[in-house]
C-alpha cells in the first residue's frame, strides 16, 4: 500500500470520526420526540423530487483546487451559486437538475459587500422576499406561523422556546418592543419542528429516514412533512454545522431546499453559524452567496458572536455557552445561547416588519 493511500485512509477515518462526534455531541441536547399520532394523507405537492442514481464523478476533476482540469469549466469562488456549478453539484450528488427556473427567479446582482465581516447581523427584506410572502398568503400559508429547519442548535427548550413559555423564562429588558412579535407568532417559538433534529444536515431534510413515522407519510421528507403540517409563511434555514465534513454539495442541497420553499410561497430566512469546524468558513460563505443570489433575508449570527468570549462557544468548538435569557443582564449577554435567542427574535421581528405582516 502506497504512502498516499495510507494518508487518504487516515484522513477519511478522521473525518468520519469527527462527523460521528458531532452527532453524538448533539445528542446531548436531544429532547423528547413528537408524540406519535395517526397516519395522515400526504399531499403529493409536498413530496421531494425523485432522486436519480448517483453517477460516477467525471474524470479529470481536481477537487483539491476547486477547479476542473485544463480546458474545462472554472468553478466560481466559494459562496456563489452559478447555474453551471449547481448543475454539476446536482449531478454528482444524484439529485435531478431542475427542468425549469424556480418560481419568482432572482435577478443576480454584483454585491461585493456580501462578506461575513460586512453583512449586518439583522436582515433587510427585499422586494423579491415580499413577492414570495404574498404568493404564500395567496396559497393559504399561515401569516402567523414560522417553521425551523435545523440541527441541535435549533432544538427546544434552548432555541426560541422560552418566548412561548412566558415572562418567567425571559426578560426583554431594553428590547421590550419585541414583545409584539412574540405575541404575533405565538405558538411557533416553542413548537417542535418536524424538520429539526440533532445531527441534522441539509441532505437529511430531504430523507424520509429522518421523518417522524407517527406523523409523516412513508416516503415523506422531514421538510415536506413540516411544510404540510405547519403551513408556515416563513422558514428559518439553520443548517451547516453538521455539513462541515460533507460540504461538497452543501450549496446545491441548500438551493434545492430554497426552491422547494419558494415554489410553495414560503419565505426562507438564511442564517450563518458561529462555528468554523470546516476551517475556512466556506459553509458560511456559501450561505452568504445563497442569500445574495436569491435575494433572501440573512441573519448573520456569525457576526453577532465575534465579540463574545470564545465566540460564544464551549470547548468542543460548536456548542454554545449557556445562560438564562435575561436581555437586561450584561453577563448573560456574553453567552452564546442568549445572543442566539436575542438576535433570532430580532431577525424574526425585522422580517415581520419588512413584510408588513399583520
Amino acid at each position: 500500500m502506497t504512502w498516499l493511500k495510507v494518508q487518504n485512509i487516515k484522513r477519511s477515518g478522521r473525518w468520519c470520526a469527527a462527523g460521528m462526534a458531532l452527532v453524538f455531541a448533539c445528542a446531548a441536547l436531544q429532547t423528547a420526540p413528537v408524540a406519535a399520532g395517526g397516519k395522515v394523507p400526504v399531499d403529493p405537492e409536498y413530496q421531494p423530487a425523485p432522486r436519480i442514481p448517483a453517477g460516477s464523478p467525471p474524470n479529470g476533476i481536481d477537487f483539491s483546487g476547486g477547479k476542473l482540469q485544463s480546458g474545462r469549466l472554472l468553478m466560481a469562488p466559494a459562496g456563489t451559486v452559478t447555474s453551471a456549478r449547481l448543475s454539476m453539484q446536482l449531478e454528482l450528488s444524484g439529485m435531478q437538475v431542475p427542468d425549469s427556473q424556480p418560481l419568482l427567479p432572482a435577478k443576480i446582482l454584483p454585491r461585493p459587500e456580501y462578506t461575513l465581516e460586512a453583512m449586518p447581523v439583522l436582515p433587510i427584506v427585499s422586494e423579491r422576499a415580499r413577492q414570495i410572502y404574498a404568493h404564500g398568503l395567496a396559497r393559504g400559508m399561515n401569516p402567523r406561523a414560522f417553521s425551523k429547519i435545523g440541527d441541535c442548535m435549533s432544538v427546544p427548550p434552548y432555541f426560541l422556546a422560552p418566548f412561548d413559555v412566558g415572562l418567567r423564562r425571559y426578560n426583554l429588558g431594553p428590547y421590550s418592543k419585541l414583545q409584539s412579535t412574540i405575541d404575533f407568532y405565538d405558538g411557533s417559538f416553542g413548537r417542535k419542528s418536524l424538520a429539526v433534529s440533532t445531527g441534522f444536515t441539509i441532505t437529511a431534510a430531504f430523507s424520509p429516514m429522518w421523518s417522524d413515522a407517527g406523523i409523516c407519510g412513508a416516503n415523506e421528507s422531514p421538510l415536506g412533512c413540516e411544510v404540510r403540517v405547519n403551513r408556515p409563511s416563513i422558514a428559518l434555514l439553520l443548517l451547516g454545522t453538521n455539513d462541515a465534513y460533507n460540504g461538497a454539495f452543501f450549496g446545491a442541497s441548500m438551493q434545492r431546499a430554497i426552491d422547494f420553499l419558494v415554489e410553495r410561497g414560503i419565505l426562507p430566512v438564511l442564517a450563518t453559524k458561529a462555528d468554523n469546524l470546516e476551517g475556512d468558513d466556506h459553509i458560511n460563505k456559501i450561505i452568504l452567496g445563497l442569500a445574495r443570489d436569491n435575494q433572501l433575508p440573512l441573519w448573520n449570527f456569525w457576526r453577532a458572536t465575534r465579540a463574545l468570549p470564545d465566540y460564544g462557544l464551549v470547548s468542543d468548538g460548536f456548542h454554545l455557552t449557556f445562560a438564562k435569557n435575561r436581555f437586561n443582564d450584561r453577563e448573560a449577554l456574553k453567552a452564546g445561547w442568549v445572543v442566539r435567542n436575542l438576535t433570532a427574535l430580532q431577525t424574526i421581528d425585522a422580517v415581520r416588519r419588512g413584510l408588513d405582516a399583520r
